[in-house]
């Protein structure tokens, strides 16, 4: 047992980011693929500068969730022409 104070010890570093380095089969993805929906946020529009929200694909959410965030925090949801 050392005689240094617990909180100005180094604290432990682990193995795990050298297993993953090493296998890049086993790294996580690191961005989810987005869908095709874009939504400006609270009064955005997509000529200005505001927040941009992308949903993850297979997690959009429907016609109504739309509709009332477009009533209550006047967001717009745009739907991109993919080819």
């Amino acid at each position: 047992m050392t005689d240094q104070h617990p909180l100005t010890t180094e604290p432990k570093r682990s193995n795990t980011y050298l297993i993953l380095k090493d296998q890049p089969e086993l790294q996580p993805e690191l961005q989810p693929e987005r869908s095709d929906w874009k939504c400006y946020m609270f009064g955005n529009r997509p000529d200005g500068y505001g927040i941009t929200y992308f949903p993850v694909k297979g997690q959009v959410p429907n016609r109504f969730v739309r509709f009332m965030m477009k009533v209550c925090f006047d967001c717009l949801w745009v739907k991109e022409d993919t080819p």
